[in-house]
């Protein structure tokens, strides 16, 4: 059996691709094992192969010595009828005969249970110790911290000391997952399953708005410099709207239009008045008198962010005046591919409720295959 090259374990993109033959091959049923596992590079598997420089020739050419040196695949490199395009594009790798023993014997793991399987099983095997359902437990594989699967069901078994405690999401995460306050975001749904009475106190979503003296509409702004700015006056149009700070997702959280849900600061003197017609609208005590607005980042992320928005405030639309100057830019090329600026897991939303949106802005982002950030304009 060969010796694991001396860099592979420093080479994260190489070290993700040898572990996904071997979890391939282990996700097989006895029957299909003959077949050959193959995998095709792409942006999405080997990100570092397409930003072009040295950077990628390297890892071009250490995956090229697993075939040369170690015999682990076979490399068949697809016809170019690009003669600029890499040799890599849309390589494909197929395991050789002998391969899996040797990514195993690198890898230190043994034929028999996936990482899925075995964390199912222990599972199952810990299931008395929740007083709730283990199904969403067993889904995934989760992991942290390269700990025993072990090791991470305790912790969740931990949890039921705080039970009744009344702490937020973040201060049980904190207490039960080895000081990671963040380990239990976007797990709210699969503890409240293993914990039917699980009490958890809400944190108040924190909200930053500017309330202008003359109101013309709300407009919601993704990113904090562009949010800055307009609270100056740049652009001009913004100077007759409430600015609302809509950072990353929290336009989504079901509790922002409830009162104890929500906690509204507001950025120097306000009108009292405009104010109370504000908070009317915003907890539904009202409608609004003014059109609701969003802009955002001219990218998939940007439009969810609109659609999360949109389900929470119906009369909710993309913001013309902004995403017209962004389109323009769009369609002279002049925005950015999203491996270059690592969005390319983004997920296009599909539809986000919004006419504007829906029609023009995310298909032409398909058309063109690019992203414009919001900052690059006023």
């Amino acid at each position: 059996m060969t010796t694991p090259p001396v860099w592979l374990n420093d080479t994260p993109e190489i070290l993700w691709l040898c572990n996904w033959f071997i979890n391939r091959l282990n996700k097989r049923p006895a029957s299909a094992r003959t077949k050959p596992v193959v995998i095709t590079l792409n942006e999405k598997n080997i990100p570092g192969l397409f930003i072009q420089g040295e950077a990628a020739d390297h890892l071009w050419d250490l995956i090229k010595s697993l075939e040369e040196d170690h015999q682990v695949f076979h490399i068949r490199q697809k016809n170019q009828k690009d003669p600029f395009s890499p040799e890599y594009t849309r390589a494909r790798l197929t395991l050789k005969d002998g391969g899996e023993d040797i990514l195993r014997s690198w890898l230190q793991r043994a034929k028999g249970l996936s990482p899925l399987q075995a964390w199912r099983k222990a599972v199952a095997e810990n299931q008395h110790r929740f007083p709730g359902k283990t199904e969403k437990l067993s889904a995934h594989h989760i992991t942290l911290h390269s700990m025993e699967n072990s090791t991470i069901i305790d912790a969740f078994v931990s949890l039921a000391e705080y039970q009744r405690l009344g702490l937020s999401l973040r201060q049980l995460s904190s207490r039960c997952f080895f000081g990671d306050s963040k380990f239990l975001d976007n797990r709210e749904e699969l503890i409240r399953e293993l914990y039917p009475d699980l009490h958890i106190t809400p944190r108040p979503v924190m909200v930053n708005i500017f309330i202008p003296a003359t109101v013309h509409g709300i407009l919601f702004i993704e990113n904090q410099d562009s949010y800055t700015r307009a609270m100056a006056g740049s652009p001009a149009i913004c100077k007759n709207w409430i600015l609302v700070y809509a950072a990353g997702f929290k336009g989504s959280a079901t509790r922002i239009r409830q009162p104890n849900g929500v906690s509204l600061h507001y950025h120097g003197k306000s009108n009292n008045v405009i104010q109370k017609q504000l908070e009317a609208w915003w907890f539904a005590q009202q409608v609004s008198e003014w059109p609701v607005c969003f802009w955002g980042d001219m990218d998939y992320s940007g439009m969810d962010i609109l659609k999360a928005l949109k389900q929470r405030f119906d009369e909710m639309h993309a913001w013309q005046p902004g995403y017209e100057v962004m389109l323009k830019l769009l369609q002279q090329q002049k925005g950015h591919r999203p491996v270059m600026a690592d969005k390319q897991e983004q997920q296009d939303p599909g539809t986000t409720g919004c006419d504007f949106a829906d029609k023009i802005l995310l298909p032409a982002i398909r058309q063109e295959k690019q992203f414009v950030d919001q900052e690059i304009v006023f």
